[in-house]
């Protein structure tokens, strides 16, 4: 490009323009050779954002099922998604057994999680759901699961999600019943196998006479965050409902940045907010406390540097609570690194301002 460069602005100056001005003409067009369209591209790409603002516009459930499916695998934009969706009115159901297919599906106005997104679940897993349901109950999506795909982490994982509430039983019953539940389909799959043998007396017996029933003790539910903690387990975010729920209008009075703007905000000063998930206290080879504290929002988590003189203050505060972290993002090589500068309570952030995104304007 340096050897066209000079050639572009020698020839310019040769038919009477400026030397300088067609350098700067050159180097323009070389900026913008790094993303730029001709124009059947550009009609293309405005087509296509035609038809998806359509969609959107008049079909939000599918076209929101269609993203979060092809987003299956990112949590991150799954998460952005997610609170996009509500903020429309539209409700995404979590999984359900009887009713989910592998992706998100339409259901009405209304978007279905798919069984795909749960972690830990695969398609094998998947396929013995979806090929022998409907299921009546327990005992009835037991018997007709095959336990060697839908194994005990599995079946973990899609109680934990709130794949299975539809059988009447709270996620704390079905999770301690697990082992119960394997052990009952292996018992009476050795009974059918033994009775339908050749040289069984019984062997023209239906199965439903030979079939006990499973049974399990009735348990009082989780409390709401472990119920939530085992959906973010499991799913890489909450559906049911958000720990920062109850505090969104106060949240939403501030000028903040969220977890998902991270690439688009680095080398600035940001303004997070959220409650403090986990924090890993540590001492520098100088003997200096200083923490990483991973603060969960509505869009996911982020780990953020924080020093001693905001460790002793942030220890001050009701960690129960959301707060305001003002920071500064860098990124070296290929990591993050997100610096505290100041923390505050809610109430005293109202003043602070987030970080503006990058935007690329050629």
């Amino acid at each position: 490009m340096a050897k066209y460069s000079e050639e572009f602005a020698t020839r310019a100056a040769q038919r009477g323009f400026s030397y300088e001005n067609a350098k700067n003409l050159f180097n323009l067009i070389e900026k913008f050779a790094g993303y730029g369209f001709n124009k059947s591209h550009s009609a293309a790409y405005a087509y296509i954002t035609y038809q998806t603002s359509f969609l959107k516009a008049y079909y939000p459930a599918e076209f929101f099922a269609a993203l979060l499916t092809y987003e299956a695998d990112n949590t991150d934009k799954i998460a952005k998604y997610i609170e996009e969706a509500k903020s429309l009115n539209i409700e995404i159901l979590p999984p359900n057994v009887n009713k989910s297919n592998a992706e998100f599906t339409p259901t009405g106005e209304k978007v279905l999680f798919g069984l795909s997104a749960i972690k830990g679940v695969g398609s094998k897993a998947i396929e013995s759901i979806t090929q022998n349901r409907p299921f009546s109950d327990l005992n009835d999506f037991i018997l007709k699961i095959d336990t060697g795909k839908v194994n005990k982490k599995v079946l973990e994982q899609l109680v934990k999600s709130g794949a299975m509430d539809d059988f009447g039983y709270s996620r704390k019953a079905l999770l301690n019943a697990i082992e119960d539940m394997l052990e009952y389909k292996k018992r009476v799959q050795e009974r059918k196998n033994a009775m339908h043998h050749a040289n069984s007396l019984f062997a023209d017996m239906e199965d439903e006479e030979i079939e006990e029933k499973l049974e399990i003790p009735k348990l009082a539910e989780f409390d709401i965050k472990t119920l939530l903690e085992g959906e973010y387990e499991t799913l890489g975010f909450y559906v049911s409902a958000h720990p920062l729920d109850p505090f969104k209008k106060e949240i939403e009075k501030l000028d903040y940045n969220l977890s998902s703007d991270i690439e688009e905000i680095i080398g600035k000063e940001a303004l997070f907010v959220g409650k403090i998930d986990t924090m890993k206290v540590r001492i520098s080879k100088r003997g200096n406390k200083f923490a990483i504290a991973t603060l969960m929002d509505f869009h996911g988590k982020i780990d953020i540097m924080i020093f001693e003189r905001d460790l002793e203050h942030l220890e001050k505060l009701n960690l129960d609570e959301p707060l305001a972290i003002k920071a500064h993002v860098d990124k070296v090589a290929d990591y993050l690194r997100i610096t505290c500068k100041k923390i505050l309570p809610l109430k005293e952030a109202e003043n602070e301002k987030g970080a503006k995104k990058n935007r690329y304007v050629l």
